[in-house]
């Protein structure tokens, strides 16, 4: 590093101060920085783009629409929570003080929210994986992949093309529809 790499370390300390600084604010914040609204709205962006692999094979993508549906509707009435809360500083803070139980119950909400996207089984072949969301696909360690499971499902499906591996395919469509239904239940505050 001193005599190519970095030699006056002036990189290093950039990056350090860009990752202390990141954990101070971190640290600091109310509230977990966390917008589903853009996590639904990327999820449905992936739905399209393996919808046209598996639509002439009769999977119905119908629960994970609507899945997806539900997340944006709890994503958005969560986030209105969160503006509310957030609005009780400036002349309004003399008043009304920020109740420490609701900023934990939404930061709870928040954080149950991201577990609920992961499955104790771990993705088929690959229980060490447990997101169902976002993990490498079997077929890319290197690059992170919406609906892992799909993914390598549809792609078992088309290098063998045997019916019982496109049912596999509707399977893994029903195990992640579930995860986003129980991560929209729990933003919600529907289940805890």
């Amino acid at each position: 590093m001193t005599k190519f790499g970095d030699p006056t370390f002036q990189r290093h300390v950039t990056a350090a101060s860009i990752w202390g600084l990141l954990a101070l604010h971190l640290a600091d914040d109310e509230l977990l920085p966390f917008n589903y609204v853009s996590y639904a709205n990327e999820l449905q962006a992936c739905t399209k783009d393996f919808k046209d692999d598996i639509s002439r094979k009769g999977i119905n993508l119908t629960p994970l629409y609507k899945s997806i549906q539900d997340l944006e509707k709890a994503a958005c009435k969560i986030n209105s929570q969160i503006k509310e809360l957030k609005e009780i500083t400036g002349w309004a803070s003399k008043w009304r003080k920020k109740d420490p139980i609701e900023v934990r119950e939404l930061n709870d909400r928040l954080m149950m929210a991201e577990r609920a996207f992961t499955d104790r089984d771990g993705l088929l072949g690959r229980p060490w994986y447990k997101h169902l969301v976002y993990a490498p696909s079997q077929y890319n360690d290197y690059g992170s992949r919406c609906f892992p499971g799909i993914d390598d499902a549809i792609n078992e499906a088309k290098r063998l093309n045997t019916t019982e591996l496109w049912r596999r395919v509707q399977h893994e469509v029903w195990r992640v529809s579930r995860a986003i239904t129980q991560a929209s239940l729990v933003l919600s505050g529907e289940l805890k």
